[in-house]
């Protein structure tokens, strides 16, 4: 109470029911010391705050009875609670570290099978680009060889024309007759176009 005789707040702060129980009885206690010296020689003012202590003393020891039973059980149920919530969380951790371990080793499996496969694909992929790359070698060789070859076969074609026309000036003149009936024949429209004998 504060001094205009109104509740204040508590400056301490808040307490539990047990600290203010005993609060309630030491204020109980001083208020029969004060009532006993009151009343010394006025039996009927005793009787009066005896009647008040006994029932406010009866009042604290039930209401402390109660709260401390409630409050037991209340705790004894927030106990269970918490041990229930806490085993309910253990587990559902090596639930979860179950399964995680679980997706780490699939998907390890799943990358070393995917390694694997690249491994070999790679292998027969860098088999087939070797194979490749030979034909390719033997096909540039081939073409280089025959490129020769009909350079060779066409050196020997002029050098064959030209000894043929300087042994046989006449027959220019007939094979070119000749070229010319056969492209006429042929129905060739550019009758000037190159040949060799």
């Amino acid at each position: 109470m504060g001094k205009d005789r109104l509740p204040a707040p508590d400056p301490v702060g808040d307490r539990s029911s047990e600290e203010h129980f005993m609060r309630l009885r030491c204020a109980v206690k001083e208020l029969d010391s004060a009532c006993s010296r009151l009343t010394l020689g006025r039996p009927s003012l005793r009787s009066f705050y005896g009647n008040i202590g006994t029932s406010l003393r009866h009042m604290i020891s039930a209401k402390g009875r109660r709260t401390s039973s409630s409050g037991s059980i209340r705790l004894s149920a927030q106990k269970t609670s918490y041990q229930e919530l806490k085993s309910q969380f253990i587990q559902l951790g090596l639930d979860h570290a179950k399964a995680l371990k679980a997706a780490e080793a699939d998907a390890a499996a799943k990358m070393d099978e995917a390694l694997e496969d690249a491994g070999n694909a790679n292998s027969v992929l860098l088999a087939e680009l070797e194979e490749l790359a030979k034909a390719q070698k033997v096909a540039e060789e081939k073409a280089a060889r025959l490129e020769a070859e009909q350079k060779e076969c066409n050196r020997l074609v002029l050098q064959t024309d030209t000894h043929a026309y300087r042994l046989f000036p006449d027959s220019q003149r007939f094979a070119v007759k000749k070229v010319d009936e056969h492209r006429t024949a042929q129905g060739q429209e550019n009758l000037g176009a190159p040949w060799t004998l």
